[in-house]
């Protein structure tokens, strides 16, 4: 992701979004000790915003968001009820370890809680039963 600046603040007629005004390096380095947990991904300090009617000078895409990890399980069984009736259980488990997957990290550098995450990417543990007859 492109650390960015909220708003138009180089007077470029930039919508937010859209080809965002970028950051200035501070020089501090970006993934510090402490960093890369839910409240301080990166290290803030190293970015600031550019002054008044200038854009900035981080590269594109210069930091990795939380990877992304997640495993589907499905169990199913059939069972012969008749000579032409059948039977079948299914289970399927969606995000099967639970694993808490977090989001992107707030990337505009002149809000409150730049540099944290405060959404998750992938809802928990979902759990689907199923059952059929077939004749």
């Amino acid at each position: 992701m492109t650390i960015s600046v909220f708003g138009d603040t180089a007077n470029a007629g930039t919508v937010v979004g859209e080809n965002p005004i970028r950051a200035n390096l501070t020089g501090q380095p970006i993934f510090g000790t402490g960093t890369r947990n839910s409240t301080t991904w990166f290290n803030p300090n190293a970015f600031k915003a550019p002054p008044a009617y200038t854009f900035g000078d981080v590269g594109r895409n210069s930091i990795y968001g939380p990877g992304l990890q997640s495993m589907d399980l499905a169990v199913a069984r059939s069972f012969s009820l008749a000579e032409k009736a059948r039977f079948e259980a299914r289970a399927e488990f969606f995000n099967a370890l639970n694993h808490t997957n977090l989001g992107t990290p707030d990337r505009f550098v002149n809000t409150s809680s730049f540099g944290s995450i405060t959404e998750v990417a992938t809802p928990g543990r979902e759990i689907q039963v199923s059952a059929r007859i077939s004749f």
